[in-house]
């Protein structure tokens, strides 16, 4: 890319991360009961920085106002104390891959076919607000119908319906998919898929994606990435096959998704494509979801399926489809079990993914959370603990480094670091609190007792 288009490109990128903050949050009420004070938990704010204890934040309007300790930082008054005593205080959880059209139910077909209709008013609703109650206060929506997410998009930040913060791409761009589908759009040639990706833009995306790269020619993924990035915004892909990251290395996609297991490891001209992106950029991120499909969430699931019947799961769904995904989990719940058996064992599955997530780290890919939210295994009420447990118990990271992914490295990847994803003085107050120390523990993300967003008290 010639220097002057490199250097549009960033200006056009620095003004989205600008834009689509305020459009995430354009009209978020403050809470009606004036300001707040947390006053006594342990503060973890988000940098990666020691734990404050006996913590105070002051919040008003929208925004953090101060935070200091019950010794340096009285609560004046009109002030509505909030004893966080017992509690550690986080900021609100980022979510960098969720699909809110699903509600964990495995048979895609059965589903689209069933609920498509409901997706705007009923589902899509409802699992923004299942994920806003397991604190989860910004996310990411990669593959949905544009009309219907961009729609619920809207009504969360005009303060309509309760949900996180939303970053959309709307349908997924592919070749030689269904044409019906409702969450992808196929491009043929390199003017139909830079016309298409201009279309998704005018309609309002904050992302673009790409689905099986493998078969789009490199003039057509050039095409996408190129007047994405002339346009300010950023390109996600699948990374489910060798070809897919290929592809997406040489035209410069900025963020792969997903871990697959079939082969052992990245083959060396693939290590070699991402350490030449690494030394000369743009930064590259990849969203591992390593729980999601039931891959290392496989043998827990299928051990003690209790956990996807948990009513969290299932807030603001109407009791049929609540019946309907119960029992497809169950079925696929016991037949997936021996079909994995027959193919990899989980220990054998566990192996790859800690593999090759450890290939990408040590390169200097930027590793983002996401869940995979909707997709098998990763229903909404659990899927945020889950995968943060599995980056502690099986990928080997320390939880003050997971607990930073989840927040403030999320926000920076996503551009909106100045205005969130820690807990400081002037940012957005999306606060939550649990009781226990993740740091120690980090299933205690599991069920929080507190969530704050843009200010207003939800839980």
């Amino acid at each position: 890319m010639k220097p002057g288009r490199v250097l549009a490109a960033v200006v056009a990128l620095v003004t989205l991360a600008v834009s689509t903050v305020a459009q995430q949050r354009s009209a978020g009420p403050a809470t009606p009961d004036g300001p707040l004070a947390l006053v006594g938990g342990t503060l973890i704010d988000g940098t990666g920085g020691a734990p404050m204890r006996d913590s105070v934040v002051l919040i008003r309007g929208q925004r953090v106002e101060r935070v200091g300790t019950v010794d340096s930082l009285p609560v004046p008054d009109g002030y509505q104390r909030v004893s966080t005593e017992g509690l550690t205080v986080l900021p609100g959880l980022w979510d960098l891959h969720v699909h809110l059209m699903y509600a964990g139910h495995p048979d895609g077909r059965h589903w689209f076919d069933t609920y498509t209709p409901q997706f705007e008013r009923v589902i899509m609703p409802a699992s923004a607000e299942q994920l806003l109650m397991a604190g989860v206060t910004t996310a990411r929506d990669l593959a949905a119908p544009p009309e219907p997410v961009l729609a619920v998009k809207r009504r969360i930040a005009n303060g309509e319906i309760p949900g996180p913060a939303l970053y959309v791409a709307g349908p997924a761009l592919t070749k030689g998919g269904n044409p019906n589908a409702v969450q992808t759009v196929n491009v043929s040639g390199a003017a139909d898929a830079r016309a298409k990706t201009s279309r998704l833009i005018d309609a309002g995306v904050d992302w673009i994606k790409i689905i099986n790269a493998e078969a789009l020619t490199a003039e057509e993924m050039r095409a996408i990435v190129d007047e994405a990035h002339a346009r300010g915004r950023k390109v996600a892909a699948h990374a489910f096959s060798e070809a897919e990251i290929r592809q997406g290395l040489i035209a410069g996609v900025d963020d792969f998704q997903h871990v697959r297991t079939q082969t052992p490891e990245y083959p060396p001209d693939i290590l070699a494509l991402i350490r030449d992106r690494v030394r000369n950029g743009p930064p590259l991120y990849w969203t591992v979801t390593v729980g999601g499909n039931g891959q290392l969430n496989a043998a827990r699931l299928a051990s003690n399926p209790e956990y996807l019947d948990d009513p969290a799961n299932f807030i603001g769904l109407p009791q049929p489809i609540v019946d309907d995904v119960r029992k497809a989990i169950a079925a696929r719940t016991r037949s997936g079990a021996s079909r994995g058996a027959a193919a990899q064992s989980q220990d054998e599955i566990n192996a790859i993914v800690r593999r090759k997530v450890s290939q990408i780290r040590d390169l200097g890919v930027r590793i983002v959370f996401g869940t995979d939210v909707g997709s098998w295994g990763e229903v909404t009420g659990q899927a945020a603990w889950m995968e943060a447990d599995l980056w502690v118990h099986e990928l080997g990271m320390d939880a003050m480094t997971v607990i930073r992914g989840m927040t403030l490295d999320a926000a920076r990847m996503m551009g909106a670091d100045r205005e969130s994803g820690s807990i400081a003085e002037g940012k957005f107050a999306d606060v939550i609190a649990v009781r226990g120390d993740p740091l120690r523990h980090i299933n205690v993300l599991r069920d929080p007792t507190i969530v704050i967003k843009n200010g207003r008290r939800l839980k």
